[in-house]
């Protein structure tokens, strides 16, 4: 990944990004025995070590091993060496944003008009 892209990373939608994830996980994982797929590890590895990079730009070394770790863990457990390690989270698009539509009828179908 080019270094243009890190710096263009936004800290606060890394961190929307990680928080939606294990929030997304704990839900689906309420009152069973779940594991994380393979693809969700390198997408947890992906976002832990963009994040540990904002940091380590921002001179915060020891949060940015500290994140560094949970990455490579992330990809340790998540299949090591099975490809390039960002394949699947750059496969998946951010999503659109929302896009707010006043869907109000304004036509009056009970009014003196209507009545045929």
């Amino acid at each position: 990944m080019n270094a243009g892209k890190l710096q263009s990373d936004s800290f606060w939608l890394l961190q929307i990004d990680l928080l939606s994830a294990r929030a997304l996980v704990w839900v689906a994982s309420v009152g069973r025995d779940a594991d994380l797929t393979p693809e969700a590890h390198v997408y947890f590895f992906d976002r832990y070590r963009r994040l540990a990079e904002h940091h380590r730009a921002h001179g915060r070394i020891a949060r940015a091993k500290r994140l560094q770790a949970k990455a490579n863990e992330h990809y340790r457990v998540g299949g090591g060496d099975a490809g390039p390690p960002y394949a699947a989270a750059m496969a998946m698009p951010r999503p659109k944003p929302f896009i707010h539509v006043d869907a109000v009828s304004r036509h009056r179908t009970d009014g003196p008009d209507d009545a045929a």
